[in-house]
C-alpha cells in the first residue's frame, strides 16, 4: 500500500534546478521545476509564480545516467546551495532531453512515479485521425541530431534540409564528396506525386466536430495540405468564426505561390465573410487576435493587388490590435482563461503563438524601413524595435507555439541570411521546423535560399525541387516564384532547355493570367538570353521587341529599365554573338558571388568559346586600320565577363591575361556600348590594384569615372574605390618616404 500511494503522489520538497538545451544555440537553460499533477512545471526562478513552460510527464522516458553524458557546452554551475548527489535525465521526442538535479532518494520516487504514469491506464481522449499515407516519418529533432558541434560544415546542414524523407536525423557528411553528382540538374525530384489526405478527411469531418477539425485543419494547413485542409473546414466556415478564417488563411497560403490576383480577390472575398461574423460575435481577447490577423491578411492581398494605400491603413489597424494585445503576454492568467473557454478553439500556446508573431513581425519589419522614410512611419503610429521583435519571434520559433511558428521560423531565418549572417542559426531553425512540418513548400523556399545565398547550387536546386513536390501537382503548376527560382537556377548552370522549360511557364503565367510578379521584364529578359542561347534568333527577338514596346520606361524600376536598354542594343547593334546575353544577364544580376568555383569554371570556358571568331580576326587589333566595331564590342564583353570570373575564382594572376586587350579596347568603343566601357575599365583597374600596379589602376578608375548615362551606372562605386585607391596609394608614399 505504502508503494501504491508513493506512486500514485509525488511532489518536490521544494523547487527542483532544471536544465536543457535551447533548440537553436545550443546553450544552457536553467529552470526551477515542480510536478503539478502528471505535469512537470518549470519558471524562469525559484520564486517565480508564471510557469516558463509544462511538460507531460506521460511522453517522457528515462535517460541515460549523468555521469554517461558528454557535457554540454557553456554549462552553468548550479548554486552551490542546491545540494545534488543525484541526476536523472528525461527524453521527450522530437525535444532536447531534460537533466534534473535532486537528492538521490527523491529522484528515485520521482522515477518510480514516472514508471506508474507510464504504467497507468490514459484518460479517454479524442479520437486518432488518419495519418497521411505521404508523409515521412519524423525522428526526434534533439540535441544529438543537431549540428551543433564545430565538426558540422554547411554542407551538412543544407543536405539535411534538401532530404526528402525520413534522413532529418540521418548522419550525412558523406552526402556532399566530390564523387556526388553536385550539378543543378542532378537533382532528385521525387517521380511519385503528392498525395492529398482529402479524400480520407471527407469520411470522417462530421464526425470530428468543430473544434478537433479545426486544430487537425490548421495542422494540415502549414504542412501545406491545402484541399484536405479546406474540407476540415468547410462544413463550418459559413457559421464559424474561426473556420472562416482559417478558410481564407488556406486560400493564402495558396495565393502567395501562385501569386494570382484572381486567387486574391477570392481570398478577400473570405475574409469578408470572416469579418461579418466578427462583428457579429462577442469581444474577447481571442476575437481581438483574430481581428488583427484579418487585417493583416488583407493588407498583404492589397499589396499583391496594387492597392498600396489601403494596405498601408489595414497595416496600421493590424498593428494597434496586436499593440493592445501586448499587454495580455504579460497576463498568463488572461490567455489561459480565454484558452479555457468553450467557444474559443485556440490552446493557450496558439493565443500566444499568435500574439507573439504579430508584434515580432512588426517590430522587426518597421526596424527595418529606410532612415529617410522613418519620421513617416513614426508619424503612422508604428514603433521601432529591433531587438524586442526578434525575442518575440525568436519564443515563438523555440517553443513552438502553435500554427505561427512556421512563419515566425521563416522571418527569424531570412533575417539571418541577410541582415544578421549567422547561416548555421537559419539552417537550425530551417531544420527544426522542417522536422514539425516536413511538406511545408514555404520552409523548403527559405532553405533553397538559404543554400544559394551560400553558394551551394546542387542543394538550391534540390529543395526547390521538393518545394515543388510540397505543393502537388495542381498547385505545383501554378507557383510561378518556385519555377522562376528553378529556372534562374538552371539559367545560372546553362542548362538552357530546362531553364526555357520553367522561365517560359512563368512567363506565359505573367502575361496571361495576371500574377503579382516584381520585375517582371526580368523573366522576358532572362527568356531572351535563353532563347538566343539555344540559336532561337526569332524568338529572342520577338522578345527584344517586347521589351521595347515599353514606350515610357520611366515608370519601370530602374533594373527593369536598364535591362530594357540592353535588349536594344542586342536588337539593333548585336547581332553576331548574342550568347553573350545570358552570361551579361548573370553578371548585372550579381549572380557570380553566389556561384561555386566548378560552375564559374564552366562559365569561363563557355565565354571563352565566344571570342574564338575574334581571336581570328586581327583588324580590331589594328587601331590605324578601318575597325570592325561589332568585333571590338563582342571582344570587350567577353574579356570583360571572364575578367570577373577570374576576380570570383581569386586568380588575379589569370586575369591579367586579359587585361592588356581589354584596357586597350574599352576607350576604342562606339557610344552605344560606352556600358561595356565603363565597366570593362573598372575591373581593369580593380585587377591592376590587387598585383600592385597602382599607378595602372588608377588611371583604368579615372578613364571609367570619365563615362555618364549609362545602363547599370556605376559610376558612384568607381568614384568611391577610386578614393580609397588613391588613400592607400597616399599612405603607401608617405610609409616610403618616412622610412628613407
Amino acid at each position: 500500500m505504502g508503494d501504491e500511494a508513493t506512486q500514485g503522489s509525488f511532489a518536490f520538497k521544494q523547487r527542483r534546478l532544471l536544465t536543457k538545451r535551447g533548440c537553436w544555440l545550443g546553450r544552457t537553460v536553467t529552470r526551477w521545476c515542480q510536478v503539478e499533477r502528471d505535469e512537470l512545471v518549470y519558471y524562469a526562478s525559484k520564486e517565480a509564480t508564471v510557469p516558463r513552460g509544462r511538460v507531460a510527464l506521460t511522453e517522457c522516458a528515462l535517460g541515460r545516467e549523468h555521469d554517461q553524458l558528454e557535457p554540454w557546452p557553456k554549462a552553468q554551475v548550479a548554486p552551490s546551495k542546491v545540494s545534488i548527489s543525484k541526476t536523472l535525465q528525461l527524453v521527450r521526442p522530437g525535444k532536447s532531453p531534460i537533466l534534473i538535479n535532486g537528492t538521490s532518494e527523491e529522484m528515485a520516487s520521482f522515477v518510480a512515479f514516472i514508471l506508474s504514469r507510464k504504467k497507468k491506464p490514459i484518460a479517454e481522449t479524442l479520437p486518432d485521425l488518419p495519418a497521411s499515407p505521404t508523409m515521412p516519418e519524423i525522428p526526434p529533432i534533439g540535441p544529438q541530431f543537431m549540428p551543433y558541434s564545430k565538426s558540422r560544415e554547411p554542407e551538412t546542414t543544407l543536405a539535411r534540409i534538401a532530404s526528402r524523407t525520413s534522413e532529418w536525423s540521418a548522419p550525412v557528411p558523406e552526402e556532399l564528396t566530390e564523387s556526388t553528382d553536385i550539378s543543378p540538374g542532378s537533382s532528385s525530384s521525387t517521380s511519385k506525386a503528392r498525395q492529398s489526405q482529402a479524400s480520407v478527411f471527407h469520411e470522417v469531418v462530421h464526425g470530428l466536430g468543430p473544434k478537433l477539425a479545426y486544430r487537425k485543419a490548421m495542422e494540415l494547413m502549414w504542412n501545406y495540405d491545402l484541399q484536405a485542409a479546406r474540407v476540415l473546414l468547410d462544413p463550418w466556415r459559413a457559421t464559424v468564426l474561426w473556420h472562416a478564417a482559417a478558410y481564407a488563411e488556406c486560400s493564402l497560403l495558396r495565393t502567395i505561390l501562385t501569386g494570382r490576383k484572381s486567387d486574391a480577390l477570392a481570398t478577400l472575398e473570405m475574409i469578408k465573410v470572416a469579418e461579418t461574423l466578427r462583428e457579429n460575435s462577442s469581444t474577447s481577447l481571442a476575437h481581438e487576435l483574430l481581428a488583427a490577423e484579418i487585417l493583416l491578411m488583407r493588407s498583404l492581398l492589397q499589396v499583391m493587388l496594387g492597392q498600396r494605400l489601403r494596405a498601408l491603413y489595414n497595416l496600421r489597424q493590424s498593428w494597434y490590435a496586436y499593440f493592445r494585445l501586448e499587454q495580455s503576454l504579460e497576463s498568463e492568467s488572461a490567455l489561459q482563461s480565454c484558452a479555457l473557454d468553450v467557444e474559443c478553439v485556440l490552446t493557450y500556446e496558439d493565443l500566444r503563438g499568435r500574439i507573439l508573431f504579430g508584434l515580432g513581425f512588426f517590430y522587426m519589419a518597421t526596424s527595418l524601413i529606410p532612415s529617410s522614410l522613418v519620421p513617416l512611419i513614426r508619424l503612422a503610429g508604428f514603433c521601432m524595435h529591433r531587438e524586442r521583435g526578434k525575442t518575440y519571434l525568436f519564443e515563438c520559433v523555440e517553443r513552438a507555439l502553435g500554427a505561427r511558428a512556421t512563419p515566425a521560423a521563416i522571418l527569424l531565418a531570412m533575417y539571418h541570411l541577410d541582415l544578421e549572417p549567422d547561416m548555421k542559426h537559419a539552417g537550425n531553425i530551417l531544420i527544426a521546423s522542417l522536422g514539425r512540418q516536413p511538406e511545408n513548400a514555404l520552409l523548403h523556399w527559405a532553405g533553397s535560399l538559404l543554400a544559394w545565398r551560400n553558394t551551394f547550387m546542387a542543394q538550391a536546386v534540390s529543395i526547390t525541387s521538393k518545394a515543388l513536390w510540397c505543393c502537388g501537382e495542381e498547385l505545383g503548376e501554378k507557383a510561378v516564384y518556385l519555377r522562376y527560382e528553378l529556372g534562374m537556377f538552371h539559367f545560372i548552370a546553362m542548362e538552357w532547355p530546362k531553364a526555357h522549360e520553367h522561365l517560359s511557364c512563368v512567363y506565359n503565367s505573367v502575361n496571361s493570367d495576371k500574377v503579382f510578379f516584381p520585375y517582371r521584364s526580368l523573366v522576358t529578359t532572362q527568356l531572351a538570353a535563353v532563347a538566343f542561347s539555344m540559336g532561337q534568333d526569332e524568338q529572342g527577338e520577338s522578345l527584344c521587341k517586347e521589351c521595347a514596346a515599353m514606350q515610357d520606361w520611366s515608370t519601370l524600376l530602374k533594373i527593369e529599365s536598364d535591362f530594357a536598354r540592353i535588349l536594344q542594343i542586342f536588337l539593333r547593334r548585336r547581332r553576331r554573338q548574342r550568347q553573350l546575353l545570358a552570361f551579361e544577364v548573370m553578371y548585372f544580376l550579381r549572380q557570380f558571388p553566389k556561384v561555386p568555383a566548378h560552375m564559374l569554371l564552366a562559365l569561363k570556358e563557355s565565354v571563352r568559346k565566344t571570342t574564338k571568331p575574334f581571336d581570328e580576326d586581327t583588324e580590331w587589333q589594328n587601331e590605324s586600320a578601318g575597325t570592325d566595331e561589332s568585333s571590338m564590342v563582342e571582344m570587350v564583353s567577353a574579356l570583360t565577363l571572364q575578367v570577373v570570373i577570374c576576380f570570383y575564382l581569386g586568380d588575379a594572376e589569370a586575369a591579367m591575361v586579359f587585361i592588356p586587350d581589354l584596357s586597350q579596347l574599352c576607350p576604342r568603343l562606339p557610344a552605344w556600348a560606352m556600358y561595356l566601357s565603363a565597366h570593362g575599365l573598372y575591373w581593369c583597374g580593380r585587377i591592376l590594384a590587387l598585383t600592385g600596379r597602382d599607378t595602372d589602376a588608377r588611371t583604368c578608375f579615372q578613364q571609367a569615372k570619365m563615362y555618364k548615362k549609362y545602363p547599370f551606372n556605376i559610376s558612384v562605386k568607381i568614384s568611391k574605390v577610386l578614393a580609397e585607391h588613391e588613400e592607400q596609394m597616399a599612405q603607401q608614399e608617405e610609409l616610403t618616404s618616412s622610412a628613407c
